[in-house]
């Protein structure tokens, strides 16, 4: 949290020395092994040494704004230490936040038996329409599969909080508050999604609430589990997809409940 709210600062203690040390050392391997050209695999890492070698990359700011409200336009070199920077959130943000939000879905699922067997029996249905194989439009149509996820990631978001950087000076008309451009702003995720003033009974575990449209306008922006707005997760329709299809894959063969060992209430 700290290295959030205060980068600039954290620059200079290292806190994760060993574990950027590391991956640093692993991704430079990589480059060095492709000669810092494009292999022909194309992946993520192809993908980068293109762009390198495009030069720079020019483009509008969505955090800069000239007089006339429109963008600035900004360029960016991308350096060898960009590029790794780059190459390891992607993983992080990939993997790690996939598996936690499928996990505590699941531990939902397995303390709600009523609502896994609904999951359970659209799963089935769906798969049965396309021949039992899993693809893309299969998990596409498996909306209570879906509804179920989302309350999940309601519930125990990948991110509890958001730290955002105010781009303009702004006044909040009802409450006579104004936020300076350039403030840090911590925007508490789980505290929001678990306000009984926007969900009813927060506390528990209800897919039924996301089968209706999210239009509510009290309710727009606290839903926040990929962000919102210019800064929004990115990667929101792969980690969905990857993690849906993995969790039809597992309620498809098996259903789930609690080890004896299990907490009920994950910290």
């Amino acid at each position: 949290m700290l290295k959030e709210m205060f980068p600039e600062a954290c620059k200079h203690f290292r806190i994760f020395s060993k574990i950027e040390k590391d991956a640093y050392a692993l991704v430079k391997t990589i480059l060095q092994k492709r000669n810092y050209q494009p292999c022909g695999r194309h992946d993520f890492i192809d993908l980068l040494l293109e762009s390198k070698q495009k030069g720079k990359m020019v483009g509008q700011s969505i955090e800069s704004v000239k007089s006339n409200g429109m963008p600035e336009e900004v360029s960016l070199e991308l350096t060898e230490e960009l590029m790794m920077a780059q190459i390891v959130v992607f993983f992080a943000a990939g993997f790690e936040t996939s598996s936690s939000s499928t996990s505590y879905t699941l531990h939902e699922l397995a303390y709600n038996p009523e609502e896994q067997r609904k999951v359970q029996e659209e799963v089935d249905r769906v798969l049965a329409k396309y021949d039992n194989k899993l693809c893309y439009d299969a998990v596409s149509e498996m909306t209570y599969l879906h509804c179920a996820f989302k309350e999940g990631i309601r519930m125990f978001p990948s991110l509890g909080h958001l730290v955002r950087k105010c781009a303009r000076k702004y006044t909040f008309p009802d409450l006579d508050l104004t936020i300076d451009e350039g403030v840090s702003l911590f925007i508490p995720v789980q505290a929001l999604h678990m306000d009984p003033l926007y969900f009813e009974e927060p506390e528990k575990f209800k897919p039924g609430r996301f089968l209706t449209d999210f239009i509510n306008p009290l309710t727009k922006h606290i839903y926040l589990p990929f962000g919102e707005g210019p800064r929004a997760c990115i990667g929101e329709r792969l980690g969905l997809m990857q993690s849906l299809a993995g969790m039809a894959a597992v309620l498809s063969r098996y259903s789930v409940e609690p080890a004896p060992e299990t907490l009920r209430h994950p910290r």
